[in-house]
């Protein structure tokens, strides 16, 4: 499913194959992926969670309702991927997209948005009247199985692209409203962005400059919370300290915020 504008708008990083192409830059796996999806979807959620060192959360955290936004043990991907391939699939993508900032193009949008809606249309029609032809059904269901095939690959290709360049994971390149599964001794991670000006920079003992961090919502003392540099722009983390909670907010010296490490 394509992501919320909001969060598509902050993307900026490219895919090394389009949607279009990739059963051409991959034709095995996009066989694969389009004669056993769920299979093919668990080995890659299991790909990026040992990528990121994430805990399973089902679905990433696309639905993040109750126990479904908290972490899970593993085993529990099997359930996901075989009862609900697509989400499986689509959230897979959310965590390339996210993790690793990577958008989508119109035609990737297109592909999908097309896929869905006429999945939509079928199942609408079929409680509406149970005359709609099975050859109409069979050919939406063969149009879901390439697509599925199409992402899929595109992710593996993208995959294999980010464990080439052997570049160790610092966290998430970008947080959008769904919480995204944390790391070891993290919670949710969530990035906002802080400019200079009234009330959000201003001078430490020792003329230290610092900077205001607003501790988000689910946050608490030990929360490690990816924020911007004031100044660079740089990614980097910050850890919530003991007595803060949410919405409240604490100074980070400009210099820790320097020597932090970069996220993304």
């Amino acid at each position: 499913m394509p992501l919320k504008k909001d969060v598509a708008g902050k993307l900026t990083g490219k895919w090394q194959v389009d949607l279009f192409r990739s059963p051409c830059a991959d034709p095995m796996t996009f066989l694969y992926g389009c004669c056993c999806p769920n299979c093919k979807a668990y080995e890659q959620r299991n790909e990026l969670l040992d990528m990121t060192g994430e805990p399973y959360v089902c679905c990433a955290g696309l639905f993040a309702c109750g126990p479904l936004g908290q972490p899970q043990d593993r085993s529990c991907l099997c359930v996901e991927a075989y009862c609900c391939p697509w989400i499986a699939i689509s959230a897979n993508r959310f965590m390339i997209q996210t993790r690793f900032d990577r958008e989508n193009t119109f035609c990737d949008d297109f592909i999908i948005t097309f896929t869905v809606v006429l999945s939509w249309v079928i199942c609408i029609a079929r409680m509406v009247s149970p005359d709609v032809p099975d050859e109409l059904e069979n050919l939406v269901d063969l149009l879901i199985a390439i697509v599925q095939g199409c992402m899929l690959t595109q992710q593996h290709v993208e995959i294999q692209h980010i464990k080439a360049l052997n570049q160790p994971y610092n966290g998430p390149a970008i947080a959008c409203g769904a919480p995204m599964a944390s790391a070891p001794h993290q919670q949710n991670m969530n990035l906002h962005s802080y400019q200079g000006g009234a009330g959000g920079m201003g001078m430490g003992g020792g003329n230290t400059q610092t900077m205001a961090v607003t501790v988000p919502p689910g946050a608490g003392p030990g929360t490690v919370l990816a924020v911007q540099h004031p100044n660079t722009g740089a990614h980097m983390q910050v850890t919530v300290p003991a007595g803060v909670g949410p919405g409240q907010t604490f100074q980070v010296p400009i210099q820790q915020v320097v020597n932090a490490q970069v996220v993304g």
